[in-house]
């Protein structure tokens, strides 16, 4: 990367962190997160698979998520002004290692800001805060269906991430 290049990643990500608040999700941010969730929904073409989505449900996962630290659940949001635009959330699995591996759940940008840094600085607080809970690793399973699913592929791989397996799926 040269300076000029730089100069302008600096630019880019000065100005998003001057027009988005990013903190871990409380409860309070349970609405926006779930306010989300049909944009996220269309994207991810779960109805081919004939998966019915149930907000409220999905609201009631979320919160007991938020509010328990479920399954040591941590989501970190992007808010622009106190409107929820972006959430990504892991999960500890201490199951067959010293160390726990943080394991994504979901990674959610609304499409208007997807061009900003808020993907970006998102990530990098999602690691931060897993690294913080003592991750030795992180997985970040990717549905390859979504319409994201390749930019976020390779915006994984420039954090120096690599392939590890494949996601299959179908209906019953």
């Amino acid at each position: 990367m040269n300076i000029s290049q730089s100069t302008r990643y600096h630019r880019i990500f000065a100005h998003t962190l001057a027009r988005y608040d990013f903190d871990v999700a409380t409860l309070d941010d349970v609405d926006g997160i779930v306010a989300l969730w049909p944009e996220h929904w269309e994207e991810a073409h779960y109805k081919d698979r004939g998966i019915v989505p149930d907000e409220q449900r999905y609201r009631r996962w979320m919160t007991a998520c938020v509010e328990n630290g479920f399954g040591v659940w941590i989501a970190a949001v992007a808010r622009e002004d106190h409107r929820i635009v972006g959430y990504i959330n892991y999960e500890l699995d201490h199951n067959f290692s010293v160390e726990p591996v943080a394991v994504m759940g979901n990674f959610f940008v609304a499409r208007a800001h997807r061009r900003t840094a808020v993907p970006a600085i998102l990530f990098d607080l999602c690691l931060d805060l897993a690294k913080g809970d003592g991750a030795c690793a992180f997985h970040a399973p990717i549905a390859s269906e979504t319409i994201s699913s390749r930019s976020l592929e390779n915006s994984f791989v420039k954090y120096g991430f690599q392939s590890i397996g494949t996601m299959l799926g179908r209906q019953l």
